[in-house]
């Protein structure tokens, strides 16, 4: 089969028939902008996790009866582990400020309040390379085990929860992607059949001059790869300029200040593309055996 012929036959008929290729697509568009939308959130909430999760360090609460002259050994105790970047000490005054801070206006509720009801602490920064959750998880079980030591935290539960929801939601994100995909690549295929059925006496006449099943069945492949290609390339633009709009409002918000939305790699997005044409071709082939061989 002739490329070029098939090609420009396929162009043709895209042409004569464009308004229904323009709506075949343009289902493509939306099925496959739904994946990449849930996508683009999956990919960013995945992206935050692992940002915070290296921002993440341990919170060491010392026990009230421990002895002031215990607190200098214990902060040479935490600069000498090699996970430890950096270590502040809190004491009970500083953890009042704070408090009182947080509190803001309804700081009253602490008025006359003494500082000692909470617990001096230490807050260790972990270097790099250290900083993963399992490594943490380690280094408080060891430290909880130290003289003076009352209790070690480092949201531990918080990113558990997190990572537990981002293993669920990547389980929905594939599953949808497939039945959006194969459900874009069935109305593709049914386009291009009922387009088929309508040529029917000009492929009876090709196949009278003894045109193979290649040249036949070639352009209508084609079609359904540009449609497929073509719908992708529509909604990774669109999810573009929702990425642009998000990233815009992040930068005028104080409030969201620090999120950061990040697009997906241009490796993803090829992927997403080629796959969508992919799989709308292979589709299109798999429904077109039953006419081609009547």
């Amino acid at each position: 089969m002739n490329l070029g012929i098939a090609f420009k036959r396929a162009f043709f008929d895209l042409k004569r028939r464009i308004v229904i290729h323009l709506m075949t697509a343009a289902v493509v568009t939306l099925s496959v902008l739904i994946f990449t939308f849930f996508y683009f959130i999956y990919f960013n909430l995945e992206h935050f996790v692992e940002r915070f999760g290296t921002e993440l360090g341990l919170v060491v609460f010392l026990k009230q009866d421990v002895a002031a002259a215990q607190i200098p050994d214990i902060y040479q105790r935490f600069l000498r582990l090699p996970e430890v970047e950096s270590v502040k000490y809190v004491s009970r005054e500083e953890a009042m400020r704070r408090l009182v801070a947080f509190l803001k206006d309804e700081k009253d509720v602490l008025e006359g309040v003494d500082p000692g009801f909470l617990p001096s602490s230490f807050e260790l920064q972990m270097k790099k390379g250290f900083r993963a959750p399992e490594n943490m998880q380690s280094l408080a079980a060891q430290i909880e085990k130290w003289p003076g030591i009352s209790e070690v935290k480092y949201g531990k539960e918080w990113m558990e929860k997190l990572k537990a929801f981002l293993k669920t939601a990547k389980v929905v994100v594939w599953i949808s992607a497939i039945f959006l995909l194969l459900a874009a690549a069935f109305v593709v295929s049914s386009t291009i059949r009922l387009v088929f059925y309508e040529r029917r006496e000009e492929i009876e006449i090709l196949r009278l001059v003894g045109a193979t099943r290649g040249f036949i069945q070639g352009p209508f492949l084609i079609q359904a790869l540009i449609q497929g290609l073509l719908g992708a390339s529509l909604a990774v633009c669109i999810v573009f300029f929702c990425y642009l709009y998000l990233k815009g409002l992040v930068t005028g918000s104080a409030f969201l200040m620090g999120v950061g939305f990040c697009f997906l790699p241009w490796l993803h997005v090829a992927l997403i593309i080629i796959f969508s044409g992919f799989v709308c071709t292979i589709w299109t082939a798999f429904v077109m055996r039953g006419p081609l061989s009547l």
